[in-house]
């Protein structure tokens, strides 16, 4: 049979490709007119098509994407862009199908709107008799449904406005808060600096008051009219003449304390800072800061404490104002009595102004331990952003500019006032650590103690000291509007780990400097405190107080001698006081590091109350490591400072004793002048010193 087709087959050949032929003849020219007809048609369509002039989708949003796409603009993408993405022709914003050539539109529109094709039907044969195939199809049927109602709120969520856009913040705009930092800078140098040329002017007019009060009888009450020296069994009493003048305090020193003090209510009552964080996930944009009905978390002082009496937080109410204003307002109170009491006609009153002055210097820093967290969370709420899922925003405010300029400027200012001085007898004894160790042992234990501090700072400092940690459960209902159907996809994402974030002073730090260049003028501000007030100061106090350790140990026999009492002797070389000194004792002061940590644990503590709405900021193991770093800095001071004085003191006895030896012999030398300094309390111009034999001398 099939030999017999495949024979018939060719033999037909011929007769069916005369047959084919004839049929092309009839249709050709058909065909080719048909043709011709769709190519002009096409032609001239293509020829006259124009878009809608100006129109775009109206989703200004693309302009959020990263890279922004070069078809966007400000009012949405333009037409050129369904040519690169015809499938958006359909679905897409504003009736594209409408208003652009490449879909089908402008000015060849149909009138037709173009529809996306259905899903193809898929009939399988004898599958319905098949048990449970109803049921797999309800539950197929609702699976649908669902990701259809997912696949709109996604879609729906897209193309809102809104869309990736940058969280907004309240407060004052960062423009407005450059200029504000500049007219407080210009302020506060400005009224420093006028200050300290009028006084010069008017010193090199008039002359510099003399400054030494006076008694009933018009005589200088705290002058030794001669120099006593006078020696028991174990005890050397000495009273030296006044050497250092009793002024007020200097004019820049009173006007830098005004004008910080001006600053002081702003700082209390004006934002602090603010911050928001919005997370962007499948079509929803949700809030996650604390303050749900605000744009954004923003702070004041006085607002932060009445919220934490709201909640019952009484006991971080009560720290923020102690710290605050308790501190502020006694040290204006003990700088006024002290000021008061500085010409007191007795000995009391003076010994009052010292005790005053000498405790506005040491707590005046304790200020500000507040400012150092604040900057601290809004570097971590910066650090959390990771577009286009998380957007963060955080911004220091006019209220941290007045209150930080506040802190280091009142500081600064009171060191400047001096000590009114008050010699007199009194005795001191050699220190203990100076007995036991002797001078070679002191600066062994201070180099120890240094060694010890640098290696825990530095590995604190690069260690976290602050977390912040956001409950994904922000996320879901109720407080967010992703449905629990959805947490597979956002831990696959792994949202819950965007959404901590830890900070390190020296990242702190580091950032901080960056800032400044962007344009951000509070940074200046930030970067001092932690770059100057924790780093910098805290290393040069300790270089300081190793110095003056090794000059310690370096200086010959101190104690004078008993057998060098008579007129002919040889009297003891004059080393002067130690220069280390006064600046270590002015970088102490100035150093902030244990003002940084009680802040961290303070605001911490305070901002427990944000933990019922998923936002936890803690402390983290660095800040112990830093609290090591403080123990031997404070022990190293307290090591090294009370040897230096002691050695200070023979310096001042050693000077009581050439005056006496002067005036006995006209021939000795003349009276050594003596360089007290800063390094030495002037109650050291008293000094006693105590020995076991009138021959020892430390080792």
């Amino acid at each position: 049979m099939a030999r017999f087709q495949r024979a018939d087959l060719k033999c037909g050949t011929s007769d069916l490709m005369v047959s084919r032929r004839l049929q092309l003849l009839v249709f050709l020219p058909g065909i080719v007119a048909s043709v011709n007809v769709s190519t002009n048609g096409s032609a001239g369509n293509s020829s006259v098509c124009k878009d809608t002039p100006g129109w775009t989708n109206g989703y200004a949003a693309c302009q959020n994407y990263i890279p922004v796409d070069p078809d966007c603009t400000k009012d949405g993408v333009v037409c050129h862009f369904y040519e690169v993405h015809p499938d958006f022709c359909a679905k897409g914003m504003n009736e594209p199908w409408l208003n652009c050539c490449s879909c089908h539109g402008g000015s060849d529109f149909n009138g037709v709107r173009p529809t996306t094709s259905a899903p193809p039907e898929v009939d399988i044969p004898l599958i319905g008799g098949l048990p449970g195939v109803k049921t797999l199809e309800q539950k197929l049927g609702k699976l649908t449904q669902t990701a259809d109602k997912a696949y709109k709120e996604v879609y729906k969520g897209l193309n809102q406005p809104d869309f990736n856009a940058p969280p907004e913040l309240e407060g004052n705009p960062i423009e407005q808060i450059n200029l504000i930092v500049l007219v407080i800078i210009a302020a506060v140098g400005g009224s420093t600096l006028l200050a300290w040329l009028a006084q010069g002017f008017y010193e090199a007019l008039c002359g510099k008051p003399s400054g030494i009060p006076l008694d009933e009888s018009d005589q200088p009450l705290v002058e030794a009219p001669k120099a006593h020296w006078s020696r028991s069994d174990n005890v050397v009493t000495v009273t030296a003449p006044v050497t250092e003048k009793n002024c007020r305090p200097p004019a820049w020193s009173m006007a830098m304390l005004v004008t910080s003090y001006l600053l002081l209510w702003p700082g209390l009552t004006q934002v602090i800072f603010s911050f928001n964080i919005v997370v962007s996930v499948l079509g929803h944009r949700i809030d996650v800061q604390p303050e749900k009905d605000q744009k954004s978390c923003t702070e004041t002082i006085t607002g932060l404490v009445n919220l934490l009496e709201k909640t019952g937080s009484h006991t971080g109410a009560v720290l923020i104002v102690l710290y605050a204003v308790v501190v502020p307002a006694v040290k204006l109170l003990l700088l006024a009595m002290g000021e008061l009491l500085r010409f007191s006609r007795n000995r009391c009153g003076i010994r009052i102004a010292r005790v005053c002055i000498s405790m506005v210097q040491a707590v005046s820093k304790w200020a500000c331990p507040d400012m150092f967290a604040y900057i601290l969370l809004v570097h971590l709420v910066r650090v959390l952003q990771h577009q286009p899922i998380i957007l963060t925003a955080a911004q220091l405010d006019v209220g941290f500019s007045s209150f930080s300029v506040f802190c280091v400027c009142s500081t600064i200012s009171s060191l400047g006032i001096s000590l009114p001085p008050l010699p007199g007898e009194g005795a001191t004894m050699m220190p203990f650590l100076v007995r036991c160790l002797g001078k070679q042992g002191i600066f062994y234990v201070a180099l120890g103690l240094a060694a010890v501090f640098l290696g825990l700072f530095g590995a604190g400092i690069f260690m976290p000291v602050m977390a912040l940690r956001i409950d994904e459960r922000q996320l879901y209902p109720p407080a967010g509007s992703v449905p629990y159907s959805a947490k597979p996809i956002i831990e696959a994402l792994a949202i819950p780990d965007l959404l901590r974030s830890d900070v390190s002073i020296i990242s702190c730090t580091l950032a901080l400097a960056g800032e400044i260049f962007s344009g951000e003028a509070n940074s200046i501000f930030a970067f001092a405190m932690f770059g100057c007030c924790v780093l910098v100061l805290c290393l040069a106090d300790v270089a300081l107080l190793v110095l003056a350790a090794r000059r310690f140990s370096q200086q010959p026999s101190m104690v004078p001698k008993a057998q060098r009492r008579s007129r002919n002797e040889k009297l003891l070389p004059s080393y002067g006081s130690c220069p280390f000194m006064p600046w270590a004792k002015v970088f102490r002061k100035l150093a902030m590091l244990e003002v940084c940590i009680m802040g961290v644990y303070v605001i911490t503590f305070c901002l427990g109350i944000y933990k019922e709405q998923g936002i936890i900021v803690s402390t983290c193991d660095g800040l112990l490591v830093l609290i090591s770093a403080e123990v031997m800095h404070t022990l190293l001071f307290w090591t090294v400072a009370p040897a230096v004085e002691y050695s200070d003191g023979l310096e001042q006895i050693n000077y009581a004793y050439k005056a006496a030896q002067s005036e006995e012999d006209p021939d000795v030398e003349g009276e050594q002048s003596l360089n007290a300094g800063c390094c030495t309390n002037s109650s050291l111009l008293s000094s006693l010193f105590s020995t076991q034999t009138s021959k020892r001398t430390l080792a």
